[in-house]
């Protein structure tokens, strides 16, 4: 399946979730305030491409930005890191930068998340969990893994980046079958067997922990797929 045609798929069972939250947070306030939105891309839609981006999941720019929640169902038209001044965003530059890799960054990369639904924390997202009837979070929680593995078979990248560790080990989950497994204070990866590449590094909100050793990992990573373009 064409990657515009798996997103549009995965973002119409997106949408329907949304919904559901949306309108249980009209009767619940507590609901209410955890919600920030929904949000599947924070970059172009690229078929191929050299880095899928996949944190956990969205924060609360928008809402805290616009005082209303976020909406967004469509592609963006740039990566979201250069149309917006964050702490995160400065540091994921910073450290593309150094690994020599800043412009796949910003060219040739996929943003999303493992769970489409904003929070301010990963705390709160849980909290939300908990606040949602038991059969809407078990849906959440089983149609990520889902739809993570639909868009990453869909779009063939040629290296998965996770922004943080909780996110490593969700996508970890999607590969029960993993080659040259490697683990560290601040950096985790390993390879499957069709041979992509799957690199996580530990983050604590918008700061990534123990930078110069993540870029000697992804030096390393980006030096075994020359070949990416052919």
């Amino acid at each position: 399946m064409k990657p515009a045609s798996t997103y549009s798929e995965i973002s119409e069972g997106v949408l329907l979730l949304h919904q559901q939250i949306v309108g249980l947070a009209k009767e619940n306030p507590e609901i209410q305030s955890l919600y920030k939105g929904c949000q599947l891309l924070f970059s172009p839609l690229l078929e191929r491409p050299k880095i899928l981006l996949i944190g956990f999941n969205p924060g609360s720019g928008y809402y805290n930005w616009h005082g209303k929640i976020g909406e967004e169902f469509q592609p963006m038209k740039a990566l979201e890191y250069y149309l917006n001044t964050h702490p995160l965003a400065d540091q994921t530059k910073s450290l593309f930068r150094q690994a020599g890799m800043e412009e796949d960054l910003q060219y040739h990369t996929v943003k999303t998340n493992f769970y489409y639904w904003a929070t301010d924390n990963v705390a709160d997202f849980n909290r939300l969990l908990k606040k949602l009837p038991e059969e809407l979070s078990q849906k959440i929680f089983h149609q990520a893994r889902v739809w993570t593995k639909q868009l990453i078979d869909g779009l063939q990248p040629h290296m998965i980046i996770a922004e943080g560790f909780k996110a490593y080990d969700e996508i970890a989950v999607l590969f029960p079958e993993k080659l040259q497994e490697e683990s560290s204070g601040s950096v985790r990866s390993f390879v499957t067997p069709k041979g992509l590449k799957v690199l996580g590094y530990k983050r604590n909100q918008g700061s990534i922990i123990g930078k110069e050793e993540v870029v000697k990992s992804l030096f390393v990573f980006e030096s075994t797929i020359e070949n990416w373009k052919s």
